[in-house]
């Protein structure tokens, strides 16, 4: 990609991230940039070609984050990937808090979207069955107990940024995030996958440690 493309790209995330994709003109970009409308328009016909390539600028960066896990979905690696694709999530804001705006204007996007949506909600089902495979969860006690759940854990990570943005909230601990989603496993796990998870947040989370210990004497 030329310079000049991921400078627009760049000024559009910016300009989208603050003021919402419905109130930023092809005008407005051209200007972030410092360059005339006619040469946004010989770079990207209109917006829609843009935050096309910015929606698979995102993907490509998430998917570079998965791929440690995909190869080797264990709890440290799943546990090691939450904030990053936090981050990554609010460097493409727009996308979350404007969804319902870009599936009712842009088709092109709307199909992108909903089909990134599907292989997210694929992608945790997966990891899911991975780690009964694997010990750390129980077998499904219900058919579908763990599409549920995948699809849970979708919602939760997908519209994290939207509902800081509703309830007024700029900033909030990351580790709410994370501990919000082993919150939702944490009853399916074995006696091995416990194991593997206080190992994993003692760090992290204080007094789990005393917590445990108490447990055991119980």
């Amino acid at each position: 990609m030329s310079s000049t493309k991921q400078r627009i790209l760049e000024a559009a995330i910016e300009l989208y991230n603050t003021k919402g994709v419905g109130n930023v003109t092809m005008r407005d970009i051209a200007a972030s940039v410092g360059i005339s409308p006619g040469n946004l328009a010989y770079h990207y016909k209109n917006q829609d070609f843009i935050i096309e390539a910015i929606f698979r600028q995102m993907k490509n960066e998430r998917d570079e984050l998965l791929m440690g896990v995909q190869q080797i979905p264990t709890f440290e690696n799943i546990n090691r990937q939450i904030l990053p694709l936090l981050e990554t999530s609010r460097k493409y804001l727009f996308f979350h808090l404007d969804t319902v705006h870009l599936i009712r204007n842009y088709p092109v996007i709307a199909r992108l979207q909903q089909s990134y949506y599907e292989d997210s909600i694929n992608y945790v089902h997966a990891v899911l069955d991975y780690s009964v495979g694997s010990g750390n969860l129980q077998p499904e006690q219900h058919e579908g107990q763990y599409k549920r759940l995948a699809h849970t854990v979708w919602m939760l990570t997908t519209f994290w940024l939207q509902q800081l943005a509703v309830r007024g909230l700029k900033e909030l601990d990351n580790d709410q995030l994370r501990m919000s989603i082993w919150d939702l496993v944490l009853p399916y796990l074995t006696d091995k996958g416990r194991h593997h998870f206080q190992r994993i947040l003692q760090p992290t989370v204080p007094g789990l440690q005393k917590q445990n210990t108490e447990a055991r004497q119980s």
